[in-house]
């Protein structure tokens, strides 16, 4: 009975230990992925990344389309206010 509890300890270990191992492939992915879409020019090759990022990381349709605004160039046109720095409207970036 003994051998039995440690077994299962041991396949629950090692079930953790994969999907660790998981997670570290896709953070590894996604880090490209965002890469990717910092440095692109606006665009379709942006606008293509949208649907990885949005599965990967579940945006809600309010981050969603901020992603699309920024992949379409239109960022500021849609969400910076004249003579504000963006950066001081957290609520832009702000993640739920």
């Amino acid at each position: 009975m003994e051998q039995i509890k440690l077994l299962k300890n041991e396949i629950r270990r090692l079930e953790r230990n994969q999907e660790r191992e998981k997670s570290v492939a896709n953070l590894e992915y996604l880090k490209n992925v965002l890469l990717q879409f910092i440095f692109l020019k606006s665009g379709s090759e942006k606008e293509r990344l949208l649907p990885v990022i949005d599965t990967m990381l579940q945006l809600s349709p309010e981050e969603k389309g901020k992603l699309v605004a920024i992949a379409q160039g239109t960022w500021c046109s849609k969400y910076c206010h004249k003579g504000e720095n963006w950066r001081r409207d957290s609520s832009v970036l702000s993640v739920a």
